[in-house]
């Protein structure tokens, strides 16, 4: 389970560690050679490409991205058991659904939408499954996942899914993988 004081320690170390060269890739190929050598450690296939799907989207979804801050994704595998951190510093879920959806009001409501329907900021090509494929599987095999973007965060843990307007915003994207049973 992924209790509150965890995020928030998870937040905390993020944004003190965000460009961390042991853990900041700021092109998709070391980003992909960091998750080659996540699955040859951990023989985790399925997260593997649950954190791919995450990780990628940080370089398929982002042009612009916080002042004073580099184009990439913060990937840790390493600092908690059985747990994995991505985030980036780009323009987040509400603004790049914006583009295909202007009728979006909320951080809260972007985020659902992009956890539940097919969709993709990148239109007009036929994508938007990543996070589909995501939410499903943590819910099948009951893993836990905490995404957070601008003032929305999404909690998937107990087969269960649950949207929250957060005081604290994020620029760009936080996700929080565990795939252990506690």
């Amino acid at each position: 389970m992924l209790y509150p004081e965890f995020i928030n320690k998870v937040i905390t170390q993020y944004i003190s560690n965000a460009l961390n060269l042991d853990f900041f890739s700021g092109y998709r190929d070391i980003f992909n050679a960091r998750l080659d050598t996540f699955i040859s450690q951990t023989k985790q296939y399925l997260v593997s490409a649950l954190l791919g799907e995450i990780g990628n989207n940080a370089f398929d979804h982002n042009y612009t991205f916080q002042s004073g801050m580099p184009k990439g994704v913060f990937f840790d595998y390493m600092t908690f058991a059985e747990t994995a951190i991505l985030a980036d510093y780009g323009r987040g879920i509400y603004t790049t659904l914006l583009k295909v959806r202007p009728d979006i009001q909320t951080d809260v409501e972007a985020l659902r939408i992009a956890l539940t329907e097919m969709i993709s900021g990148r239109s007009p090509e036929q994508r938007g499954n990543g996070l589909k494929f995501v939410r499903k599987a943590v819910i099948e095999h009951d893993w836990h996942l905490y995404i957070h973007s601008g003032t929305a965060a999404a909690f998937i843990e107990n087969k269960d899914m649950k949207f929250v307007s957060c005081q604290k915003s994020i620029s760009g994207c936080l996700a929080i993988l565990n795939w252990g049973k506690e």
